[in-house]
């Protein structure tokens, strides 16, 4: 196991590497590829370079322009508690992101 790859362990990362979290491994990415739409570790980027000469990778100075990975983001603005239900409204009260039936079960104005 090189640095940076972290077997069950509890580090977060803000990106982890694609074909690494595949493997089990919990390694930060230092690269994204807008046409693969995944995460690469400095162990990982060399590969996928080898294999895919045309394709444009941003390392961490770009990050700005590195996208959620596809499925991500429907995982994001899906509600936990109520799957199915798009996360569209923001209880300030709460200060937390809703779906409807959330809104109407659990952050109604009760005065």
């Amino acid at each position: 196991m090189s640095l940076g790859q972290h077997r069950g362990c509890d580090f977060i990362h803000d990106f982890v590497c694609s074909p690494c979290e595949e493997d089990d491994l919990n390694t930060e990415a230092q690269y994204f590829c807008n046409q693969c739409t995944k995460y690469y570790c400095v162990n990982c980027v060399p590969v996928h370079n080898k294999l895919f000469k045309r394709h444009s990778v941003l390392d961490r100075t770009d990050m700005t322009k590195w996208a959620a990975a596809p499925g991500m983001v429907d995982v994001l603005e899906r509600c936990e508690r109520h799957p199915g239900e798009a996360l569209k409204l923001v209880c300030g009260d709460h200060d937390q992101l809703c779906c409807p039936v959330c809104v109407a079960m659990d952050h109604r104005d009760m005065k």
